[in-house]
């Protein structure tokens, strides 16, 4: 009879001490917890360490068209998430369709065998695109000025003059085959533009 008695006892006083390591472990999960979401809320946001971006993409895609739309959707995903343009707006993927299409057709005149590469390298200043490709160039005084009278319906050099309309800055190599152009954020442009606007109301 004793024994019996004996081993309930014992049972509670084990059972007892699991609750209170239960107890002890649910404590420490939750000031875990709470100081989870308190470093968290302290967690500095994208905008914030932007200053602080260097990121570099690269494509080496075969010179052919149907690859075009995947590219373009990459890039204008990245440029959107990075603030260098707004959503919505498609000035810039216009730009780089006109760049990569040229060195397609006029640069690899479409041969599969030939690369086109594409490298996009994103800071806190903007986005620089190189888009190269492995034919033997162009001279660009060659091509015809669309804005001429006599060329109004022709739609050879479009495409440089849109790209030159909407870049910042465009440069091309000796040879011609390789295109850079530079794009600054839009946030950045939109600071600046209100920046000069005050500067000129207080002068």
């Amino acid at each position: 009879m004793h024994e019996s008695e004996a081993k309930p006892d014992h049972l509670s006083l084990r059972v007892d001490d699991s609750i209170s390591q239960e107890h002890a472990q649910s404590t420490n999960d939750l000031s875990a917890f709470d100081n989870y979401i308190t470093e968290k809320n302290e967690r500095i946001g994208l905008e914030a360490v932007l200053p602080f971006l260097e990121e570099r993409v690269a494509f080496k895609m075969p010179s052919e068209f149907r690859h075009l739309d995947g590219v373009l959707d990459y890039l204008n995903e990245r440029m959107i998430r990075l603030g260098i343009v707004n959503a919505g707006d498609s000035e810039v993927l216009i730009a780089l369709d006109e760049a990569i299409v040229n060195a397609i057709k006029h640069g690899n005149k479409c041969d599969p065998r030939k690369a086109v590469h594409v490298i996009a390298e994103f800071s806190s200043e903007g986005v620089l695109f190189t888009v190269t490709d492995e034919g033997s160039g162009f001279a660009r005084e060659n091509v015809p000025d669309p804005t001429e009278p006599c060329r109004l319906l022709e739609p050879s050099g479009r495409g440089l003059l849109l790209i030159n309309h909407i870049m910042d800055e465009v440069r091309f190599n000796q040879c011609g085959n390789r295109l850079e152009m530079f794009k600054r954020p839009a946030n950045k442009l939109q600071s600046d533009t209100h920046t000069s606007t005050s500067q000129s109301n207080t002068d």
